[in-house]
Formats: structure tokens, C-alpha cells, sequence
């Protein structure tokens, strides 16, 4: 009696629990996209939450950006993050 699904099963758990872990933070998104608008390296970027939530602040070089992030970008696995107006 063999039992081929012992090593199928094994795979499926690994991918599941890499799956899992392949995610952005909204502080990971909003450093990323900071760095762009701020034109700074994204190592000199501080991200921290500011005021309501979903809100975050975000500096670097001398200069300070405000991101509000709200909904879920399914095919990105990350938070949808936008310049706030």
C-alpha cells in the first residue's frame, strides 16, 4: 500500500504557508511609493501612522508626504495607498 499524497500534501502546505506570507504592509507600500514622490532612497523614508486611520505619514530628504490607505489590491497582495488630497 502506497500513499502518494503524503508528498503532494507536503507541497501544498509549503506553497499555502509561502502564499501566506507574500503580502505588503501599508507601511511597506506607502515607503515604497513615498520614495518615489519624495525622490528618496527608500532606506531614508519613516513611515509612521498619523491621525485617523488608514492614514500615514511619511518622511525623508527634508520633505513630508501625507497617504491615506483604504482596500485591498488582490493581484499586488498589498493595501491600495493614495497621496492624500
Amino acid at each position: 500500500m502506497r500513499a502518494p499524497e503524503a508528498p503532494l500534501l507536503a507541497v501544498a502546505i509549503a506553497l499555502a504557508l509561502a502564499a501566506a506570507g507574500c503580502h505588503s504592509t501599508a507601511v511597506e507600500v506607502v515607503q515604497s511609493q513615498a520614495s518615489t514622490d519624495l525622490a528618496c532612497p527608500q532606506s531614508k523614508i519613516q513611515v509612521k501612522p498619523a491621525g485617523e486611520k488608514g492614514t500615514y505619514q511619511a518622511d525623508g530628504c527634508g520633505k513630508k508626504a501625507t497617504y491615506v490607505c483604504g482596500g485591498w489590491d488582490n493581484y499586488n497582495q498589498a493595501p491600495v495607498c493614495e497621496p492624500a488630497q
